[in-house]
C-alpha cells in the first residue's frame, strides 16, 4: 500500500497553506491568524481521518482475477502477440495499473498500462477488460513469464494498493522458424523461386527400379505410375536406384567466432535458421537430417526422416547457444566418423580463416573418406562493404589494403579445400539459406546424393 498522487497533492498543498497561514502572522490580526490555523487543524484532521478510513475499509478480498494468453512457442524475432484478461470482482469502478513481468529474452513496450475496469452488477456477470501488447523474443532458449502486478485504486483515491496474480507460464523461444512457415504456403515452383535457388537439370536419371512411393513436389511426369495412381486414388511416383533417400549431417560450431553479429543476429543464429531451412527441404525429399555440435555444448541428434521430423530438430537446437571455446575441427570430425558411419552428406557451419588451414584440410580429409563434404563458411558483411568503399584518404586506404588481403586469404583457403573435391560455399550470413539450398539441389541432381 501507498499513498496515490491525489493523497500526496493533498498533504502538498495543505503544507503549503499551513506555511502562508505562518507568513500571514506578520500583517494579520492575531484573531483571524488564530481562526485560519484553526480552520487549518480541522481540515487536516479531516483529510487524515479520510485517509485511515479509506485504508481500512477499502479492502475487499479478491479485488480482481486476471489471466495472461501466450503461444506456448514463440521465434526470435518474431512479433507474438500476449494478452491480459482481467475481470473486475467488486460492485465498484477500479482504477488500475498494470505491470506485467515478461522475461528478460523478450523486448516489449507500453508499461505500467492504465486501465478503468466498470463495475460488476452481478456477481456470475462480472465485467472485464482486456489489453495486449507485443512481445519480441530476442534470445532463444526456455523463459519464464512471471506474475502480473496491480495497483489498485482505493474508494476514496487516496491509496494505491498492490495485488499480484501469480501466472507463471513457460515457453519455448525457438530459432526464427517464419521463413519455413512462409515457405509451407507456397507451391514448389514459388518457394524455389522464393529463395533465390537455381536448379540444375540432371545430366540423367537412373533407370533401375526400386519402388513406388507418394509423389512428392519436384518429381518428374515421367516418373508418375498412373495405373497405381488410380489403384490408390492419390498420385503415386516411381523410385529409382540412383534417388535413393540420403541422410545430411550438419557439424555446427559454436565456437566464439560464430557469436560474431551480423545485423539483429549473431552468425550462430545465421546458420541456425539456415540449418532448419535446408532441414525441411531435405526432410521434405525424404532424406534424412541429423546433427552434431561441437566447440561448446555437443549435441548428437541421429538422422531423423518425414516432414514432421523438423520439431524434433527445433527442439534439438532451440535453446543451443554459441561459446567462448576455441572449435576443434579435427575433434568434431572424429567424432562424427564414429558416430555415424553411412555414406552421407556433411554440411561444417562455421567460420573459417586463413589460420584454421591445417585444421580444416585435416578434418575435411578425414570426413571425405567416408562422406560428401560440404564446407559453409560464413563472411562477415563488413568485409564485402569495406572493399565497395569509396577511398577518401590515407587511413581508408590501408583499411581498403588490409581487408582485400584478408579476404584473398579466404578465397585461396576456399580453392584450397575445393581442389580436395570439398564442396564450398562462402558467403554473407544473410545470403547462405539460398547458397545451402542451391547446393543441395545442384548434388540431388547430378546424383551424387
Amino acid at each position: 500500500m501507498r499513498p496515490s498522487r491525489l493523497c500526496l497533492q493533498l498533504f502538498v498543498g495543505l503544507m503549503v497553506i499551513g506555511l502562508g497561514i505562518g507568513v500571514s502572522s506578520f500583517w494579520l490580526p492575531d484573531g483571524i491568524v488564530g481562526s485560519l490555523r484553526l480552520l487549518w487543524w480541522f481540515v487536516f484532521a479531516a483529510v487524515i481521518v479520510a485517509a485511515l478510513i479509506d485504508a481500512s475499509v477499502w479492502r475487499e478480498k479478491q479485488p480482481i482475477q486476471a489471466t495472461r494468453t501466450v503461444p506456448n512457442s514463440l521465434a526470435v524475432g518474431a512479433p507474438n502477440k500476449v494478452a491480459i484478461t482481467i475481470q473486475n470482482c467488486t460492485q465498484r469502478p477500479l482504477p488500475i495499473t498494470i505491470i506485467d513481468h515478461y522475461p528478460s529474452e523478450v523486448t516489449a513496450e507500453g508499461f505500467p498500462r492504465y486501465l478503468r475496469l466498470e463495475e460488476s452488477r452481478k456477481e456470475d456477470m462480472r465485467s472485464s477488460a482486456q489489453l495486449s501488447y507485443i512481445a519480441r523474443p530476442i534470445q532463444r532458449g526456455a523463459a519464464r513469464f512471471g506474475d502480473i502486478d496491480f495497483r489498485i485504486r482505493s474508494r476514496l483515491g487516496l491509496w494505491d494498493f498492490r495485488e499480484r496474480i501469480e501466472q507463471p507460464q513457460m515457453v519455448k523461444i525457438y530459432p526464427n522458424f517464419t521463413a519455413i512457415s512462409q515457405f509451407e504456403t507456397l507451391g514448389h515452383d514459388q518457394q524455389i523461386s522464393q529463395i533465390g535457388v537455381h536448379l540444375i537439370q540432371r545430366r540423367g536419371q537412373g533407370m533401375d527400379f526400386q519402388q513406388l512411393r507418394e509423389y512428392r513436389e519436384g518429381d518428374t511426369t515421367r516418373q508418375i505410375d498412373w495405373k497405381a495412381s488410380s489403384r490408390y486414388r492419390k498420385i503415386i511416383s516411381r523410385e529409382y536406384q540412383d534417388e535413393r533417400d540420403q541422410d545430411i549431417i550438419f557439424l555446427l560450431d559454436c565456437g566464439r567466432r560464430m557469436r560474431t553479429k551480423d545485423g539483429e543476429l549473431s552468425h550462430f543464429d545465421h546458420a541456425l535458421n539456415s540449418l532448419l531451412l535446408l532441414s525441411y527441404v531435405a526432410l521434405k525429399q525424404g532424406d534424412g537430417v541429423g546433427l552434431l555440435s561441437f566447440a561448446g555444448e555437443g549435441r548428437w541428434l541421429p538422422p531423423v526422416k518425414g516432414k514432421a521430423s523438423i520439431n524434433t530438430l527445433l527442439n534439438t537446437v532451440y535453446d543451443l547457444h554459441s561459446s567462448s571455446s576455441t572449435s576443434d575441427l579435427v575433434e568434431a570430425s572424429t567424432e562424427l566418423m564414429s558416430r555415424h558411419r553411412k555414406r552421407s552428406l556433411v554440411v561444417l557451419l562455421t567460420n573459417l580463416r586463413e589460420e584454421d588451414r591445417e585444421d580444416v584440410v585435416a578434418a575435411t580429409r578425414l570426413l571425405a573418406k567416408q562422406h560428401i563434404v560440404m564446407v559453409a563458411n560464413l563472411r562477415e558483411s563488413f568485409l564485402d562493404e569495406t572493399v565497395k568503399t569509396p577511398v577518401i584518404d590515407f587511413e581508408s586506404s590501408l583499411t581498403l589494403a588490409e581487408t582485400t588481403n584478408l579476404l584473398s586469404a579466404r578465397d585461396r583457403l576456399m580453392d584450397s579445400l575445393r581442389q580436395q573435391g570439398v564442396i564450398v560455399t562462402d558467403s554473407t550470413p544473410q545470403q547462405l539459406h539460398i547458397r545451402l539450398v542451391n547446393e543441395y539441389w545442384a548434388l540431388k541432381r547430378s546424383g551424387r546424393l
